[in-house]
C-alpha cells in the first residue's frame, strides 16, 4: 500500500466513523425533539437541528461515495464548494 492509499483508508476510516456517530446524535436528536413536542412546547429549534444534523450526514456520505467511486478526496474542506 503506498502513501496515498494509506491516507485513502484512513479518511475512510474517520468519515465512517463520524458517520456512525452522528447517526447516534440523530437519533438522540430525534428522542428529544419528539419529547419537546409531546410536551406541547416550540420544537422549532430542536428541528432545525435535526435538519442541519441530516445535511451533514449528507455531507459525509458523499465525501465517503466520492472516495469510493472516484479514489480520491477533496484535500481541504474549502475544495468542497
Amino acid at each position: 500500500m503506498d502513501r496515498a492509499d494509506a491516507f485513502k483508508e484512513v479518511w475512510r476510516a474517520e468519515l465512517l466513523a463520524r458517520l456512525a456517530l452522528l447517526d447516534q446524535v440523530i437519533k438522540e436528536q430525534a428522542i428529544r425533539t419528539e419529547f419537546v413536542r409531546q410536551s406541547g412546547w416550540d420544537a422549532t429549534e430542536f428541528e432545525k437541528r435535526s435538519e442541519i444534523l441530516r445535511a451533514t450526514r449528507e455531507h459525509y456520505v458523499a465525501l465517503i461515495r466520492q472516495l469510493v467511486d472516484n479514489g480520491r478526496l477533496p484535500m481541504l474542506w474549502s475544495d468542497l464548494d
